[in-house]
């Protein structure tokens, strides 16, 4: 791999990590459109890396106000002042128990087009219908315990390609009538621990990784590119959903699996 495409590589990762249009899926998608073979999951802990810094540089602040707070405190209303750690502890320990047990049949049998020309519309159109029939007078003060455990649970299902983990999280939070933008900030604030516990978990393929490429230096590009357009996607999707809602989405995924489904038809 070299420079042009270990660019490439991060730009996908960044753009799409917090779309709900699955970055699993372009990342598998990517080699079949560079003719190139998939590098795999060890290289995706850089990508990841990527993203994971975006996160916490962009939410840096909310972040400090998470680490001084352990446990939710609430108001005489009932409301909580900010996410706690027990939030996010609570909201990923479901993804990392799944991906415990089920991470070597994933890697084996789901990275593949078939999979993702299923996944792509089922996870879209779930996201649209979703949107368009949830309330959205909650916002991430309202947000319980409970509510974590919910959205972590169907954050279990972006373990397989094309589901998407902001979409799954964005999904779930809508069914539970947070507003569309407490929605995507709470599937951004829940993004940082799972990221990190899969980059610690894939950083034991780090000779294979390190193998693969034609020296650090497209490791750099790709980190780096998946921050700068990680950070980017964050902005433009808070601004998007806070106007309008996630139909486009929706419709994007639809239009991949049709794209998919020529594609496998060519054999």
């Amino acid at each position: 791999m070299g420079q042009f495409e270990a660019f490439l590589y991060g730009l996908v990762q960044g753009v799409t990590e917090y779309l709900p249009v699955s970055s699993s899926a372009h990342l598998v998608l990517l080699p079949h459109v560079l003719g190139q073979k998939d590098p795999g999951l060890a290289f995706d802990v850089i990508l990841h890396l990527g993203t994971l810094l975006a996160t916490a540089v962009y939410f840096f602040s909310e972040w400090l106000t998470i680490l001084k707070n352990p446990m939710p405190t609430t108001n005489n209303e009932g409301k909580i002042a900010h996410l706690s750690w027990m939030h996010l502890i609570v909201g990923t320990i479901p993804a990392v128990i799944a991906g415990a047990l089920l991470n070597h049949w994933i890697q084996d049998h789901t990275r593949s087009l078939v999979v993702l020309w299923v996944t792509m519309p089922v996870f879209g159109l779930l996201l649209w219908w979703v949107d368009r029939q949830s309330v959205k007078t909650r916002t991430i003060r309202d947000s319980s315990l409970k509510d974590m455990l919910l959205i972590g649970c169907m954050q279990c299902l972006a373990l397989v390609p094309g589901v998407s983990r902001s979409g799954s999280t964005i999904t779930a939070s809508r069914m539970l009538g947070f507003s569309r933008a407490d929605s995507a900030r709470i599937s951004f604030l829940l993004s940082l621990p799972i990221t990190l516990g899969a980059i610690v978990y894939e950083s034991r393929h780090w000779h294979e990784l390190v193998a693969s490429v034609d020296g650090i230096a497209p490791l750099v590009t790709a980190c780096l590119t998946a921050l700068v357009f990680g950070a980017l996607s964050i902005h433009l999707l808070i601004k998007w959903v806070s106007k309008t809602n996630y139909t486009v989405f929706a419709v994007y995924r639809v239009l991949a699996a049709i794209v998919i489904a020529l594609t496998l038809g060519r054999g």
